[in-house]
C-alpha cells in the first residue's frame, strides 16, 4: 500500500494514475544492436529478428540499447508475403535473357527484407497555373502553339513519403496504398519486419505535398490540351495542408544487392505488389544483339536496293516499296529502342541509388 504524507490516505499502486502515461502512450520501446562487421545499427521492437545483420549478413550483432520511437497513429500491414514479392520479381525480370544470371540467382524470398516505410497522411489544398505549348498538322508541316490553363484541387489522404533518404520519385512510383487497409498502429504488426522513422520537417512536408500534387495536376493538364508534343514551359504551383497530418507506416518489400561494385535496390509496394527499379544488364549482350540488329537490317536494305536495280520495272517498284517500309521500320524501331533504354536508364538510376542503398542500413521493426 501507498501512504499520502500530507493526508495519510493509502492506496494500491495500481489505483495510481501515472502523470506520464499519456507522453508514454506516444512512444513505444526498440531494441537498437550494433554491427561490428560493417558498422550497421539495427533497430527493432523484438529480439528474435536481430540475430543477424539485415545489411551485410553477419550472424552476431551486439546489443547496445533500448530506445523509444515516436508511436505512428496507424499502420497498413502487409499483403504480398516474402514470397509472393520475390516472386513478382522474377516473373518481371528473371526471363530476360540480358540479366545476368548471378543476380538471377539472389532473388529468393531469404533476400528481401520487409520495411514499415513512415508517411504522413495529409488533406492539402492545391493551386498552380501553367504555361504549356504544343504542336499542331496545319497541312504538311507543324505549327507551335501555346496554351495557359489555371485551376486548384483539394485532395484528401494524400500520402507523402516521411523520409529523407527514400527519394519522392521512388515513393511517387510506389503509389498508390490504399487506406482502406489501414489499422489503427500495434506493435505487433512490426514483428519479423523493419522500419524506418520520419525524418523530416514541416516545411519538409509542404514541399513534398506541392510537388507530389503538382505531379498529378501535370498529367492532367497535359492530357487537356488537344495537340502534339505537349510539354510544360512554365509553371507556378503551391499547395495548403490542411488539418494536422496522420502519421503512418507504409509496408514495402526491399531487395537490395551489389553487382560489380555498384548498389542495385528493386522495390515491392507490400500491399499490391508494385515493382519499381530495374535489373543490371550483360552489356556485351546487348551491344552483340543491337549490332546482330544492325547488320541484319542493312543486309535485307541491300538486298532489296539489289533487286530493284538489276530486275524489270514491276519488280523494282516492289523493291523500292520494301525499301522504304524497311527504312521507316528501321527509323521506327530506332526511336523507340531509344525511349525504351531512356525509361530503362531512368529506371536504372534510381535501383543504383547509393542513398537507398544506406537506406537499409540504419532500420527499425
Amino acid at each position: 500500500m501507498l501512504e499520502c504524507v500530507s493526508c495519510g490516505g493509502k492506496y494500491r499502486p495500481e489505483d495510481v494514475e501515472d502523470a506520464n502515461a499519456e507522453l508514454h502512450s506516444k512512444y513505444y520501446d526498440t531494441h537498437v544492436y550494433i554491427c561490428p562487421q560493417c558498422g550497421a545499427e539495427v533497430i527493432t521492437s523484438d529480439t528474435e529478428v536481430s540475430t543477424f545483420c539485415v545489411y551485410c549478413g553477419n550472424p552476431a550483432v551486439v546489443f547496445d540499447r533500448v530506445a523509444k520511437q515516436y508511436r505512428p497513429d496507424g499502420i497498413v500491414p502487409f499483403k504480398i508475403t516474402r514470397e509472393e514479392a520475390a516472386g513478382v520479381i522474377r516473373k518481371r525480370f528473371m526471363n530476360n535473357p540480358i540479366v545476368p544470371k548471378e543476380v538471377k540467382a539472389r532473388c529468393v524470398p531469404e533476400n528481401l527484407r520487409g520495411i514499415y516505410v513512415p508517411y504522413w497522411v495529409v488533406n492539402a489544398e492545391f493551386r498552380e497555373a501553367d504555361f504549356l505549348k504544343g504542336e499542331v498538322k496545319r497541312g504538311k508541316s507543324s505549327v507551335t502553339y501555346y496554351y495557359t490553363r489555371a485551376g486548384e484541387v483539394r485532395l484528401r489522404n494524400l500520402p507523402i513519403d516521411g523520409s529523407e533518404i527514400l527519394s519522392d520519385d521512388v515513393s511517387f512510383r510506389l503509389e498508390p496504398f490504399y487506406l482502406e487497409d489501414a489499422r489503427t498502429f500495434d506493435e505487433d504488426y512490426l514483428n519479423g519486419f523493419y522500419s524506418n522513422t520520419s525524418d523530416i520537417t514541416y516545411s519538409d512536408l509542404r514541399a513534398a505535398a506541392s510537388e507530389h500534387c503538382h505531379r498529378m495536376y501535370a498529367e492532367e493538364v497535359v492530357k487537356s490540351v488537344k495537340a502534339n508534343n505537349v510539354k510544360i514551359v512554365d509553371s507556378l504551383y503551391w499547395a495548403d495542408i490542411q488539418d494536422d497530418p496522420v502519421y503512418m507506416m507504409m509496408p514495402v518489400w526491399f531487395f537490395t544487392f551489389r553487382h560489380e561494385e555498384k548498389p542495385y535496390t528493386i522495390l515491392v509496394n507490400g500491399q499490391t505488389g508494385r515493382v519499381v527499379g530495374t535489373m543490371p544488364w550483360k552489356t556485351k549482350s546487348v551491344w552483340a544483339f543491337a549490332i546482330s540488329l544492325f547488320v541484319l537490317l542493312l543486309g535485307l536494305i541491300g538486298f532489296a536496293m539489289w533487286a530493284a536495280l538489276g530486275r524489270g520495272n514491276d519488280l523494282a517498284s516492289v523493291a523500292m516499296y520494301i525499301v522504304i517500309a524497311m527504312l521507316a521500320g528501321g527509323f521506327a524501331l530506332t526511336a523507340t529502342g531509344f525511349n525504351g533504354i531512356r525509361r530503362v536508364m531512368n529506371n536504372l538510376k534510381l535501383t543504383q541509388s547509393e542513398s537507398m542503398f544506406r537506406y537499409v542500413k540504419r532500420r527499425q521493426g
